[in-house]
């Protein structure tokens, strides 16, 4: 594959999300050794960054799974981001999350938490964010398009997402 492609969804590995819970084989709160046997990868790219109240968060690039495991100062797993080219697809009700053309999505979105009674909030990136879901809808680049690239975390991290999420989250498009 180029650097640009774009898996197919049916060349992906197929993922749920469970608001709060985790997405896929994941499970909020695991720990590092943990997310690597439930991805069955044990080669990922480490980084740590000082983020607000000089704790440290960790970050660990499964590129061969095409996530990001975003961890909590205690070590235990808070976020994931899922590679819009090459990760997983995943579903929430039936609704594919990864890849998607933003606009849809966004439409979709404002539709399911009106509908649920949930509020939609956006950043400051103008993507959709539903905190009490533990969801932000962020895109990423594909060669001359951009598709969707969903963050799914724990709530106090979707409470205060700026200062939780490490800037490489933030600097990747």
């Amino acid at each position: 594959m180029g650097m640009w492609d774009v898996k197919q969804d049916d060349e992906r590995q197929q993922w749920v999300f469970r608001p709060l819970v985790g997405v896929g084989p994941l499970l909020f709160e695991m720990d590092a050794d943990e997310v690597a046997d439930a991805l069955d990868e044990r080669h990922a790219a480490r980084t740590e960054q000082q983020v607000s109240g000089g704790l440290l968060n960790s970050a660990e690039d499964f590129f061969g799974v095409g996530v990001s495991a975003f961890y909590s100062s205690s070590g235990r797993l808070a976020c994931v981001a899922v590679d819009a080219r090459q990760g997983p697809q995943v579903t929430l009700d039936g609704v594919p999350l990864v890849s998607r053309v933003p606009s849809e999505l966004e439409d979709w979105i404002c539709d399911y938490t009106e509908a649920h009674g949930i509020e939609l909030s956006w950043t400051h990136e103008g993507n959709a964010s539903a905190r009490d879901l533990g969801l932000i809808m962020r895109v990423q680049r594909a060669g001359d398009i951009v598709v969707t690239r969903p963050l799914f975390m724990i709530h106090e991290w979707a409470m205060g997402v700026w200062e939780n999420v490490p800037d490489t989250e933030w600097r990747t498009f």
